[in-house]
């Protein structure tokens, strides 16, 4: 009885694992005239919520959870393309291979009529028209999003070869998330799996392409690059709409061009389904006007779904192709591909509207841990072979280095490189806080750390020593977090640091490094600060990306006050490169005291550190009072920088830049201003270029700058491989900056440092035009200054490229 009752249970035990198993239904898709294989095929169970969609070769997965299946005998799988005959294969629920074939439905030809428009443009006026009802509708949704994202290359870029001639994948990035929409245009991903091969690190995984890419839209973002979508409001106006089948046919073929190169836009074709005017699919290339690293071509194809109502994307795939040719030194070749599938929607679903305050993409937890029966259970684009096969040779490659044929680069620099790239992420602060150089305190040998050893403290500590002046350096700040999202935030700090009286986020301690060790010339102005600040502050919206794994929201408010021991700095001879015993400029003393301040900083859409906005505002206001505090000082100060972006043509930009500042009572020198300027020819952001260093101060002051973008003119015309396959732009600028000093600061300090209110000219000024995008990252500058000189003084000057 015993070996018969061991029978029973172990019959019992493989149907009950068979019973909670997953039914997996696997094959092809093939065009029944060609053979050939058919992508982008949707691949729908109607009993289930289940969908997929094949790859190139016309391979599908999909896997289907028993517990979806109860009471289920019989699927219905429905396999259906744009242009092809849809088939329904019905089937026991159990696992299957299957081999399909779809027959080409042939568009019926557009008959000729002779009209005023096309009869595709009456079509493209009601598909307008449904999609203005759903803006009216469509509140929020949710999603999920399967994403992969694959890089091919050449063999000697990737040192390797997966035996497919000179093409071998390069790096894979797979993840699936949980979107989140809500109007308008407010978008939000949870990253609950990723992999990605050996060579690419899990933090830069984001990988959530489709989420804010639908052509649905108005606009299309790629790379930066606003395009106008062939379904945006005004697309009839800016679009040539051709009917390429019968306009009887329930499913009708469109042609789409823009009308002219003046703007960003799209071609292609786009099919329309003419009884519910909704798009099913397009497929789309951009035109001259959209400017692609290297010239690169790409082609966008998306299809679209009805899910209760709301047309939304379905699938999308993005294939682009280039060869980064650099000073005829370099021409490596990309082949990107992104795939993505869009599933599970939830139409107008409740959500948590702090959900869209945090970073664009966040990774959950579980993220971190590959859960091999996810990714089983939930597998909607079959690895390629040579997919698979990448995972596993770069591993092995890692694992084992000196099997790999690297390049003189790859094994000299290539170290080097890493270990910088390393220490800008945390715990490190940077390699400024490791380096620097400048003309008071020398050398300076250094430690940053910047590190979170809560969910909601923040900690920051830096340690360094100058050789020069040989001070101790150091400073500690830990901060608070407050709630669920964050917003509320506690700071305190202390410090001992050599304090700049410029801006610090316009040249920034590497620039200096950097010109002071090659030419001598230090641009900043310096005093030594010791003491404390505590504050509290709260911020608003989508946390934004700034550098070294810092993250901030762009608007906030935070109140602040200090209290600071100030001492002067002086000068020392310092060695540069090219001119060793150059005397460097005079550090300016300032009055030696305590400084007790409290004050407020308000931003919109705005931070000093990066620029994350076109249009936005930073106002900072610091008063010191003795009669409140116990001050040295009396004094109040307010700055403000706003920044403006504005189009003049589709194709052209017009960029402001104004800053202002204005003190009241007896200000002491540690707290002039001074005009930016470009340094050894060298320039940041919207400086002024014909400037010496700090050519002008003061208490007050006042400056405009305008910047032309006419663009490349003649769109495609001067791309010129190797040194400016990004298309060269032409931009017009112009500036004009005041100072001042207050009757009460010049009766208190006594100084005689220059302003341009006792020029004849009363302010400085200047023009220039400049060549933009060059070797992709560079503009070139050629400046007049027109003020505080007879004649025009030239200049040229180098910076990075505008975009």
């Amino acid at each position: 009885m015993r070996p018969l009752w061991c029978l029973v249970v172990l019959i019992a035990a493989l149907n009950m694992s068979r019973a909670q198993g997953d039914v997996t239904l696997r094959g092809s898709v093939f065009d029944t005239d060609s053979v050939g294989p058919l992508r982008f095929v949707s691949v729908r169970v109607l009993e289930t919520r289940s969908a997929t969609m094949t790859d190139k070769r016309g391979a599908f997965l999909l896997r289907i959870p028993r517990a979806q299946l109860r009471g289920i005998d019989t699927l219905s799988i429905v396999f259906s393309l744009v242009g092809y005959a849809p088939d329904t294969v019905r089937r026991p629920a159990g696992d299957a291979v299957l081999e399909v074939g779809l027959e080409e439905r042939a568009f019926t030809g557009a008959e000729v009529v002779v009209s005023a428009e096309d009869p595709a443009v009456a079509i493209m006026r009601r598909v307008l028209a449904r999609k203005a009802q759903q803006r009216d509708s469509l509140e929020r949704y949710t999603y999920m999003l399967y994403t992969k994202f694959v890089v091919n290359t050449d063999t000697a870029t990737a040192s390797r070869s997966s035996g497919r001639g000179d093409t071998t994948v390069f790096s894979i990035l797979e993840s699936y998330s949980r979107g989140y929409y809500s109007k308008p245009g407010r978008y939000f991903n949870e990253i609950v799996q990723r992999r990605q091969t050996a060579n690419i690190p899990p933090q830069a995984n984001f990988v959530s392409f489709g989420t804010n890419l639908n052509a649905y839209d108005d606009v299309i973002s790629l790379l930066n690059e606003e395009i106008e979508s062939p379904l945006h409001p005004n697309a009839i106006d800016d679009y040539d709409f051709i009917l390429k089948s019968s306009v009887e046919d329930d499913t009708v073929l469109i042609d789409v061009a823009p009308y002219s190169n003046g703007r960003k836009a799209f071609t292609g074709t786009i099919f329309i389904d003419q009884r519910k005017n909704i798009p099913l699919e397009v497929r789309l290339t951009p035109n001259r006007a959209v400017n692609l690293p290297f010239d690169a071509k790409l082609t966008y194809r998306q299809s679209f779904v009805e899910v209760e109502g709301a047309v939304v994307p379905e699938a999308l795939s993005i294939q682009s192709s280039l060869v980064a040719e650099i000073l005829f030194l370099f021409a490596p070749r990309l082949d990107i591909e992104i795939e993505t599938f869009c599933y599970e929607y939830d139409i107008n679903a409740s959500i948590d509207n702090d959900l869209f305050e945090q970073r664009r993409v966040e990774v959950s937890d579980q993220a971190n841990t590959f859960d091999s029966t996810y990714w089983r259970l939930n597998q909607k684009l079959p690895l390629r072979k040579e997919e698979a096969n990448a995972y596993a040779e770069i591993q092995n490659l890692i694992d084992n280095p000196d099997s790999l044929q690297t390049t003189f680069l790859d094994r000299y620099i290539g170290p080097v490189t890493r270990t910088l790239a390393r220490l800008g992420r945390r715990p490190f602060s940077g390699f400024e806080d490791i380096f620097r150089y400048n003309r008071i305190h020398g050398p300076y040998l250094g430690l940053g750390l910047r590190f979170r050893p809560d969910t909601v403290i923040e900690v920051e500590a830096l340690a360094g020593y100058g050789f020069e002046d040989k001070q101790g350096y150091g400073s500690a700040k830990t901060t608070w977090f407050i709630g669920e999202r964050q917003k509320w935030t506690l700071d305190a700090a202390l410090y001992k640091v050599l304090q700049r009286r410029d801006d610090p986020n316009v040249v920034r301690t590497g620039l200096i490094t950097f010109t002071s060790l090659l030419f001598g010339n230090d641009y900043g102005d310096y005093y030594y600060r010791t003491g404390g600040e505590v504050g509290i502050g709260y911020t608003w919206g989508q946390l934004r990306f700034i550098r070294n794994d810092l993250w901030s929201r762009p608007s906030g408010i935070r109140f602040f006050v200090r209290s600071d021991d100030h001492r002067s700095a002086t000068s020392i001879p310092a060695w540069s490169l090219f001119k060793p015993s150059a005397g460097l400029r005079e550090n300016p003393s300032i009055f030696d005291g305590t400084m007790r301040t409290m004050g407020l900083t308000l931003t919109l859409d705005y931070s000093p550190i990066r620029l994350i906005s076109r249009t936005g505002t930073w106002l900072n206001v610091e008063t010191s009072r003795p009669g409140i505090l116990a001050s040295n000082y009396d004094f109040t100060k307010a700055s403000w920088i706003g920044v403006l972006r504005l189009k003049t043509l589709p194709l052209w930009t017009l960029d402001v830049v104004a800053t202002a500042g204005w003190s009241w009572g007896a200000v002491p020198p540690q707290k002039f201003s001074s005009l930016e300027s470009s340094v050894s020819g060298l320039v940041v952001g919207s400086v002024f270029r014909g400037m010496s260093v700090k050519e002008f101060y003061g208490d007050r002051y006042a400056t405009i700058s305008l910047s032309h973008n006419f663009g490349e003119v003649i769109p495609g015309l001067l791309r010129i491989p190797d040194i400016a396959s990004f298309g060269i732009e032409f931009i017009a600028f112009g500036g004009i900056g005041w100072t001042t000093f207050s009757p009460q600061t010049l009766e208190y300090t006594k100084t005689t440092l220059p302003t341009t209110d006792l020029t004849s000219d009363k302010a400085y000024y200047e023009v220039g035009l400049g060549i933009n995008r060059i070797l992709l990252f560079f503009r070139l500058d050629v400046n007049a200054r027109l003020s505080q000189t007879s004649t025009p003084a030239f200049r040229v000057t180098l910076s990075g490229a505008t975009f």
